[in-house]
């Protein structure tokens, strides 16, 4: 099967609109425009809105999928590179404050970073490590999952034959 062409697709989109009552009248450019659901005083944006859906063809997809496999690339080697600050540099420096141990000493890749003079993690560090962690849980929470690879077949609508 040869999936439907956009035109197709936006007429198909309409005319289930129409079917469902769902569809404004004109707006006074004399196109129609489809209505919100309003539930509970609320307009709820039912999200199939005609403008939103792009056409289906291989430069979209590639583009979308060489993205989100970036997006998922980088995402895990953000964790990794959390985890290991964490273990070498976070954990460490956190449990010699709380324990009172005046000998500690911060690995020696971030003296040549801040100088020898360096004895606290100040707000940039902290900062640095909390930005990091934000963006990960944003890109895990609502990229990743929405991948480009799932089936892309739009469901037939058709009326029972009795």
């Amino acid at each position: 099967l040869k999936p439907p062409q956009p035109e197709a697709r936006a007429l198909a989109f309409r005319a289930r609109r129409r079917a469902s009552g769902r569809a404004s009248p004109p707006a006074p450019g004399g196109v129609a425009m489809p209505a919100d659901e309003v539930v509970d005083g609320h307009v709820e944006d039912d999200g199939d809105d005609e403008e939103d859906l792009l056409p289906d063809n291989w430069f979209i997809r590639l583009v979308h999928g060489v993205a989100w496999l970036l997006t998922v690339a980088l995402s895990l080697l953000s964790i990794g590179f959390i985890c290991y600050q964490l273990y070498a540099l976070y954990i460490p420096y956190c449990r010699a404050r709380l324990t009172g141990d005046s000998t500690y000493r911060f690995p020696e890749y971030f003296y040549r970073v801040y100088g020898n003079e360096v004895t606290d993690l100040t707000s940039e560090h902290w900062g640095y490590l909390g930005a990091c962690a934000a963006v990960c849980f944003i890109s895990l929470r609502y990229v990743v999952p929405k991948h480009p690879f799932e089936s892309r077949a739009t469901p037939v609508e058709h009326e029972k034959a009795e």
